[in-house]
């Protein structure tokens, strides 16, 4: 008898073992090995869910971050504001637990704090090289980033030629989304103001963008190897005058000074001793003085430096 369209032999089905209920179990098998190979049960590691609800409700239809995917979103988040951010190369140990407060920096290091708590908005640090001006405003751009908050820390010169470039036309950003970026990031740190080159075009842009600032009193940190009365007289007034912050004059030693000559006080002896010493040869003759005047003009090394 011919076969029926539609119908399968049943020799074939029973030596197949294709029965219904057979290969509904093992459907279900299958299913479910698959299921316990995924790491989030939830969105079956797709990062994504949707909410059963009602067809008029709002989040019908809408995808939803899992929660697996939290803590990765996170440090994604983090490394993309530290690459904003852009920190200077051989930076990474400049931090508040790294830095030497030493005689003279005592208010500047606990006015870079209150900034870097959100308890002060702008802080001015003005004071000779290798004093740790830029240890600290380095130090509180990296407690914004590690509080989860976008900053910008860059030196001036380099910002006005940020400017500049956006003025080309292959540019990846226009002058105008360069400039409204500077003026909206949550922090600016300006490091080495009046190293730029002076010219009316680079005055008028730093002009607008600290007033700009100020205006809307957004969170800004300066830097400068000058007095007030050496940099523009508009923005002096703006950090002289901003009721947020402070402007702080360290008076204190250059780093390397500092670092050589703590070294000479833990050891007990004075620099004179020290050359005193270097006088005598092996056998503990003493050499004469013109050996030991000789030892008292040579050079010293010092430990590393705490730019400023």
């Amino acid at each position: 008898m011919p076969e029926q369209s539609g119908f399968q032999n049943l020799g074939v089905v029973l030596a197949q073992g294709n029965f219904p209920q057979r290969q509904k179990e093992k459907q279900a098998s299958t299913r479910a090995d698959r299921v316990a190979e995924y790491k989030c049960q939830t969105c079956h590691d797709l990062g994504w869910v949707g909410h059963d609800v009602e067809l008029d409700h709002p989040d019908f239809g809408q995808l939803f971050r899992c929660e697996c995917m939290k803590e990765a979103d996170e440090a994604e988040r983090r490394a993309r504001f530290l690459r904003l951010c852009r920190l200077p190369q051989g930076t990474d140990n400049r931090t508040f637990e790294s830095f030497k407060v030493r005689p003279g920096l005592n208010e500047a290091y606990r006015l870079a704090m209150d900034v870097a708590q959100g308890k002060l908005k702008w802080l001015t640090l003005m004071g000779d090289v290798d004093t740790g001006k830029s240890h600290l405003a380095i130090s509180i751009a990296r407690k914004w980033l590690e509080n989860g908050r976008p900053a910008r820390y860059v030196a001036v010169p380099k910002l006005l030629d940020e400017l500049r470039r956006g003025y080309h036309p292959d540019a990846d950003m226009s002058y105008d989304q360069e400039f409204y970026f500077y003026e909206n990031v949550d922090l600016l740190v300006l490091d080495d103001l009046g190293m730029e080159s002076s010219t009316p075009w680079a005055q008028e842009k730093l002009d607008m963008l600290v007033n700009s600032r100020y205006e809307n009193a957004m969170p800004l940190v300066v830097t400068t190897n000058l007095g007030l009365h050496q940099i523009s007289p508009r923005i002096a007034s703006r950090l002289q005058r901003a009721t947020f912050g402070r402007v702080v004059n360290i008076r204190a030693s250059e780093f390397r000074i500092w670092s050589r000559e703590e070294g000479r006080a833990r050891s007990g002896r004075s620099g004179e001793e020290n050359d005193a010493e270097r006088s005598f040869g092996m056998s503990g003759r003493y050499r004469g003085d013109s050996n030991l005047d000789q030892a008292s003009h040579g050079s010293s090394q010092g430990l590393p430096a705490q730019r400023a």
